[in-house]
């Protein structure tokens, strides 16, 4: 997949870069609460509730915000860690319950310029992370505030192009997720399996 994306997103003579600030709207932080289990007001997502690309809307605790509006979240919004291990990881709100978030967590808003989905992409690949590198701590890990965020440079190609980039990263990450659930599958029966031959082994059983 990082392979596939450094390669695509390199900017073509049709194509155009902008900052992130040309067609989002201004970055903005999440609220600041503490979660809760109890339902008193919206679900408060927060950066570890998103793992491995999903969200499980259902295990997601609440808070208590008496003014929501300004922190609900929307389809369509990209919401980015910007502190701890994850710093950088990104992700594209869907379908969602009543629901804000957490202040450790910047929200994007794109414009109809761009495809949100094409965007996401591009915060996968190799150019979006070099962008984010720490150069400064010379230890090149990633650093993210809204201020940065704005400025990052993003190869823009035609509305058409994006679905057609989207589309094939889509079908690439499918694969991929595949070829990750049978790694997990044989790796369990191979540990499974190695108890019995090594009994059979110290036996002299194997031929």
């Amino acid at each position: 997949l990082a392979a596939a994306s450094a390669r695509i997103f390199e900017p073509r003579d049709d194509w155009k870069e902008k900052a992130v600030g040309d067609f989002c709207e201004h970055p903005q932080y999440g609220y600041t609460e503490s979660a809760t289990d109890q339902p008193i007001g919206p679900r408060f997502l927060r950066i570890t509730d998103i793992q491995k690309g999903q969200v499980d809307w259902q295990r997601v605790p609440y808070c208590r915000c008496p003014e929501p509006a300004r922190y609900l979240l929307k389809p369509n919004d990209l919401v980015f860690a910007r502190t701890g291990a994850t710093t950088g990881k990104s992700f594209v709100i869907r379908d969602c319950p009543e629901a804000v978030f957490a202040s450790y967590l910047i929200r994007l808003r794109v414009r109809n310029t761009v495809s949100v989905d094409y965007l996401y992409r591009y915060f996968q690949s190799p150019s979006y992370w070099a962008q984010i590198a720490d150069k400064k701590t010379g230890t090149g890990q990633p650093n993210l505030n809204g201020s940065k965020l704005e400025k990052l440079k993003v190869p823009i190609a035609p509305l058409p192009e994006q679905r057609q980039i989207v589309l094939y990263l889509d079908e690439l990450q499918t694969k991929v997720d595949e070829l990750n659930r049978l790694q997990t599958e044989t790796a369990a029966e191979l540990d499974a399996l190695l108890p019995s031959i090594l009994d059979r082994a110290f036996k002299g059983e194997l031929v």
